[in-house]
């Protein structure tokens, strides 16, 4: 009998994490019906974050209403675990005291870029308004501490809309304030006030991305292109960036230090905006998830595992779970397999020089088009899987 574990992550645009390891049991069950199978959906603080942390700690999904990122009222949830049923090194990471209640909140449900069309993808008109509300409304159920998740962002407007809902003013050269602030607005703003500020508690945010906030590795030059901002709009988005802070620096003489602190640059500033008014620290994401999951404890009691994302690259090794799951597995001397929509070729034989004991296969087809691949990922995952060898186990 054979132990798996499955430790996969999302194929953005087509599979959740949770739907991958649904799939991949259902075919090791059928192809090993003595074996045992434990399932472990991973998250980069984007999507799933919420539904799979709650899940893990036996929280509850607090439902609200919020507005988008580009304005549209959305149906967003957060989660809210009691501290106590935590693993204890996860409270430790967390900084968190021994009782009360934890509030898990996903910027991407908010904010986040897989819900924008291909047109509407726009930096320059994108907010983290949303954001803000939910960060007020679990202030409101009287939580201890506030973890965010903010992998899949659509914005890049330093955390400003975020504030906004949060009661900072943002008033115009007539004294107006502007209700939804997005960058196209900033050359509008001569007065920004914190007075109003509601308070909130301290806010850990889960993070694996270190860029600082601005320059060549900053925010907006690295992702801004992703986000649909055109790369001959980058110095522009940067300028604006920068003469808003010199507004900010006004009201907080810490900002522009605040700006080079590493991952200051995660989300489009999304730490560095808050971190401004509020109590932030990062956490290392997958050390996070991993303490939280007890991945490496599963890893050690598994004969073999399987981890799964959309596409496994060079940004792949740069902290993400996947490759973080291979890592310990191969430490720990445990067979695992990177089944991916695709793999890059030199990062696969780089890998399986380090890691000999991991194979690498992609389920997707290079000769249909990326539509078509997502369409029938299901399909395709399902039978590459079915299809499998398995050395050492058949």
């Amino acid at each position: 009998m054979a132990n798996f574990l499955l430790a996969c992550d999302k194929c953005k645009g087509s599979l959740s994490a949770f739907e991958i390891c649904s799939l991949a049991k259902s075919v090791l069950l059928r192809r090993f019906p003595d074996s045992q199978v434990v399932e472990a959906p991973l998250t980069d603080g984007g999507e799933g974050f919420t539904d799979i942390l709650t899940r893990e700690a036996s929280g509850v999904l607090h439902p609200m209403e919020v507005k988008d990122s580009i304005g549209n009222q959305k149906k967003v949830k957060m989660g809210i675990c009691e501290i106590d049923k935590l693993p204890v090194s996860v409270a430790q990471i967390l900084e968190l005291p021994s009782s009360g209640k934890l509030a898990i909140v996903e910027m991407a449900q908010s904010a986040g870029l897989a819900d924008l069309t291909s047109h509407q993808r726009n930096p320059w008109r994108t907010s983290t308004f949303g954001v803000g509300q939910m960060l007020l409304e679990a202030a409101g159920l009287g939580v201890e501490a506030i973890l965010l998740g903010i992998g899949g962002s659509s914005t890049n407007d330093i955390g400003l809309g975020a504030l906004h809902a949060l009661g900072l003013s943002i008033r115009n050269e007539m004294h107006e304030e502007i209700p939804f602030p997005s960058p196209s607005t900033w050359t509008n703003i001569r007065n920004l006030d914190a007075e109003s500020l509601s308070d909130l508690p301290p806010i850990r945010i889960a993070c694996d991305v270190e860029n600082q906030l601005l320059g060549e590795f900053g925010a907006t030059a690295q992702y801004g292109p992703q986000k649909g901002l055109p790369k001959n709009e980058i110095d522009h988005f940067e300028s604006e960036i920068t003469s808003l802070l010199n507004l900010l620096e006004s009201k907080e003489p810490r900002t522009f230090d605040l700006a080079k602190v590493n991952g200051s640059g995660a989300a489009g500033g999304m730490g560095f905006g808050l971190s401004l008014f509020y109590e932030v620290s990062l956490v290392q994401g997958f050390q996070l998830l991993s303490s939280w999951l007890e991945i490496e404890n599963k890893i050690k009691k598994a004969d073999f595992v399987i981890t799964a994302e959309g596409r496994f690259d060079q940004t792949s090794m740069d902290g993400k779970g996947p490759y973080q799951v291979v890592k310990v597995s191969h430490q720990n001397s445990t067979q695992s397999l990177v089944i991916a929509g695709s793999i890059d070729d030199e990062v696969a034989v780089k890998l399986s020089r380090n890691f000999p004991d991991c194979s690498f296969i992609s389920f997707g087809r290079s000769d249909w088009t990326i539509e078509k691949n997502l369409s029938c990922a299901r399909d395709n995952f399902t039978s590459t899987l079915r299809n499998y060898p398995f050395p050492n186990l058949i």
